[in-house]
């Protein structure tokens, strides 16, 4: 679940085709994770590290960005590219070793694994969601949605799971309220705008635009919802087996990004990292977009995998339909690199870069 919503109409379609490429012919080929030098030796210089995002570069990529300039400074050949293109195109780069992981929300990590794609969930990008259920002026509280229009992107997304939790705050049901499929989230803003929708999920950079022009925030996801990820990383099973001290260090780089986010000495670092992300932005108002989601939280210290937390999201993502079924954590989750470099770095009292 992210700002970029494309990916919640694609997966389902996408990664169907994608599984009928990968026949029982094609399953060794699968799961085969080319690309890059295989770790040796005792440290990861000149590795080839080359991550493909799933999404087009947003303010709320500058952690994911500057996590590649981490491990850059480390001596590992790190590259990142911001991709619009379906699931199954994407997956299929990373199988032919085109890119080495693959940082995707988490409802399509799963429905990948669902469809028997050899994929592993290494890393957390993403802690929060960057998301707010915003509403038109004259719409004031979550007891007011009652008989109103809830812009979605379609009734089996993730967009439907973002729906179900605010009507479950506010104490309604589905058949109390009018869901229209709206689009995407520019399609849906558009919508709400010009008043064929009263309330729908946007992020945080259409807060900053809206909240202004009296639109009002009903429910934050960032602070609201804490146990839903957003971006997570995902390589194949062979590419983690010859690389885990390269997956420890990511996930070092990780957790180094989150600090560096957070430090108020970075602030002004983070804002030109980000103009240079997001070419054409506004200065002011990504400086308040990223100020809110730090005072969101968007990014906690410390924070890797947690298993419980998956789990929570697969039985929100059954509910509503967004996945076909749930794959059990212990076959496509491994907590254990994020464990080992959250350890090392207390070990060396490394700070943030």
């Amino acid at each position: 679940m992210r700002a970029n919503p494309r990916r919640a109409a694609t997966h389902r379609a996408a990664l169907a085709s994608l599984a009928a490429v990968c026949t029982a012919t094609l399953l060794a080929a699968c799961s085969g994770g080319g690309g890059g030098t295989k770790a040796s030796g005792d440290g990861v210089k000149g590795q080839r590290f080359k991550l493909i995002v799933a999404s087009t570069a947003t303010a709320n990529k500058v952690v994911e960005a500057h996590m590649i300039e981490i491990l850059k400074k480390d001596g590992v050949n790190a590259s990142i590219q911001f991709s619009d293109a379906s699931s199954n195109v994407q997956v299929a780069e990373l199988r032919r070793g085109d890119f080495d992981a693959y940082a995707e929300a988490v409802a399509g990590g799963i429905a990948a694994v669902a469809q028997g794609i050899p994929l592993v969930d290494f890393d957390l990008l993403q802690p929060r969601q960057d998301y707010v259920f915003i509403a038109r002026p004259g719409i004031k509280s979550l007891s007011d949605l009652a008989g109103k229009k809830i812009g979605v992107i379609d009734t089996v997304g993730v967009n439907w799971a973002q729906a179900l939790i605010v009507l479950k705050q506010a104490g309604l049901s589905v058949g109390q309220v009018h869901m229209v499929t709206a689009g995407g989230q520019s399609e849906r803003l558009a919508a709400m705008v010009a008043g064929r929708i009263d309330a729908t999920m946007l992020s945080h950079s259409a807060q900053v635009q809206l909240q202004p022009k009296g639109y009002t925030v009903l429910y934050d996801y960032t602070r609201q919802s804490p146990n839903l990820y957003d971006d997570n990383m995902f390589a194949m099973k062979s590419w983690l087996t010859g690389h885990k001290k390269l997956a420890v260090e990511v996930n070092k780089a990780t957790l180094e990004a989150f600090e560096w986010f957070n430090d108020p000495k970075n602030k002004n670092d983070v804002l030109s990292e980000t103009l240079a992300l997001v070419q054409g932005s506004d200065k002011a108002q990504t400086g308040q977009l990223l100020d809110t989601l730090r005072s969101g939280g968007a990014f906690p210290d410390g924070t890797i995998l947690d298993t419980s937390l998956i789990n929570q999201a697969q039985t929100l993502f059954l509910q509503a339909k967004a996945i076909d079924k749930a794959v059990p954590t212990a076959q496509w989750v491994d907590t254990s690199f994020g464990q080992q470099a959250k350890a090392q770095l207390a070990q060396s009292g490394s700070g943030s870069n």
